[in-house]
């Protein structure tokens, strides 16, 4: 049997009751994780820009873009909540390297949202662990050869992802499920050189359209090459080249889900995640030593070789989430990384622009530069001669080292607040923590739209207050 055909019965054929409840428990965390996210994104420029695009385009009414007060078709929906819930570069991170969530979830709540009473919370819970399922394994199969390629992961394992998730929820039998999987394959790609613009939020975005439409397409009895992982011009040796591991593929599939073996990272910092390390040890000197930040001298950070991510003066606040020198900057000036870090303002203050240029980077090739094993860390010279350095090798919430009920729901908390009331906020924390025992994703849905209504105010002026 291929590897095509064998992961397609994969994906079809698993029992929703199979799933642990470690794993149920995983995909519940990381779907209100993923739904906080995305609804603070929805604020942010980018996901405006595309929002506003969307809606030009027009569209069947069916599927909800979140906290922009308007409907469209659930591709299109897929797309917009893809953008936003990756636009903060805040959701969770895997290893290898990935982003699993804003290419997955996204089109589970659009294809919820259409079909209503068929789809249960169980059901929702089992597409989203196959969604990342299918990202975990073609991660491992391909190890270490997308960033050498200069592509984005997501927009080559998500659109995969967001397929089987799919395809999962529409009940498509073996055979559609490779089709669906030929297909999203051909949609597949994303390039490296624009991480740090707008564009990079597009990768998880499209991931999540694509994904949904060859599901679709695939039930209508649209097809693909039966053979794609492993054709001579297919998937893996086109997109990876030598040395993908075919096998790994499919290899363990479930055995323990990935999902929960080695687990994901739910991010405490809106930045690119090699940043989390100098992050913490920037913090930690803040809590340990007597640092008054108008008083340091000098500033040293030691890093794995991650040339992307040694960005000395950003050009913009959203370039900023891919500064070691940046992130450590606000770490020490503000005592904390928040979204409002990296907004242009914060960028060009006085303050940061002198500890920039305060601040020098050290890239040593002796770190290894993968999220499992890498470390950095901070030293801080003062003007009176006193330095202070922290090393930081396991940032909190990464896989392993996870951060707790009340780290989760407290950054839950101040992302969604962004856009739902105190109310909404604290149901949909009740909702999906329940969300096993759902009939249906519709009371989630109608609490993630309650903005509707605040948001259209918002952006035409309007003062509810009077009148």
């Amino acid at each position: 049997m291929s590897t095509t055909e064998t992961l397609a019965k994969l994906i079809a054929e698993m029992k929703n009751d199979s799933m642990p409840t470690e794993v149920l428990e995983a995909a519940k965390a990381v779907i209100l994780d993923g739904i906080g996210v995305m609804l603070a994104g929805s604020r942010e420029e980018p996901a405006r820009i595309v929002a506003d695009y969307v809606r030009d385009m027009g569209g069947n009414s069916l599927c909800s873009v979140f906290g922009q007060g308007f409907s469209t078709s659930p591709v299109m929906a897929a797309f917009a909540n893809g953008v936003a819930g990756h636009v903060l570069d805040y959701e969770v991170m895997w290893y290898p390297a990935t982003h699993p969530t804003s290419p997955t979830l996204p089109p589970i709540l659009a294809l919820a949202e259409m079909h209503g009473s068929k789809i249960s919370g169980k059901d929702a819970l089992a597409a989203l662990v196959v969604g990342f399922e299918v990202q975990g394994r073609l991660r491992l199969a391909s190890a270490n050869l997308v960033a050498g390629a200069g592509f984005h992961p997501p927009g080559l394992v998500g659109v995969m992802g967001s397929a089987a998730a799919s395809s999962r929820l529409l009940g498509l039998d073996s055979h559609k499920t490779r089709m669906a999987l030929a297909i999203s394959a051909s949609r597949a790609g994303a390039l490296s050189a624009n991480i740090g613009t707008m564009t990079k939020s597009t990768h998880c975005g499209n991931a999540a359209r694509m994904g949904l439409e060859s599901a679709l397409l695939a039930a209508r009895g649209f097809t693909g090459n039966e053979e794609i992982m492993e054709h001579p011009t297919g998937y893996a040796r086109v997109l990876f080249g030598e040395g993908f591991d075919l096998e790994a593929v499919t290899q363990g599939f479930g055995n323990p889900y990935r999902l929960v073996d080695p687990g994901v990272a739910i991010k405490k910092h809106p930045s690119q995640y090699g940043t989390h390390r100098g992050i913490d040890a920037a913090l930690e000197l803040r809590q340990r030593y007597p640092i008054q930040p108008e008083k340091i001298a000098s500033v040293r950070i030691e890093t794995p070789v991650m040339p992307y991510v040694s960005r000395p003066f950003p050009s913009t606040g959203l370039e900023g989430k891919f500064s070691f020198q940046y992130t450590v900057a606000a770490a020490l000036l503000d005592g904390a990384v928040t979204i409002d870090t990296f907004t242009d303002e914060r960028r060009f203050a006085v303050d940061m622009e002198e500890m920039l240029n305060k601040t020098d980077l050290y890239m040593n090739p002796e770190i290894p530069a993968n999220f499992e094993e890498m470390w950095a860390s901070v030293e801080v010279s003062m003007g009176d001669g006193q330095a202070y350095t922290v090393r930081c090798d396991r940032p909190r919430g990464i896989w392993g080292n996870p951060l707790t009920r009340e780290e989760r729901l407290t950054k839950f908390r101040s992302c969604a607040s962004l856009v739902l009331s105190h109310e909404a906020v604290e149901r949909c924390i009740e909702v999906v923590e329940g969300l096993e025992n759902a009939k249906s994703l519709q009371e989630l849905i109608y609490l993630m739209r309650s903005a509707q209504t605040r948001m259209r105010d918002d952006r035409f002026g309007v003062d509810r207050k009077a009148g």
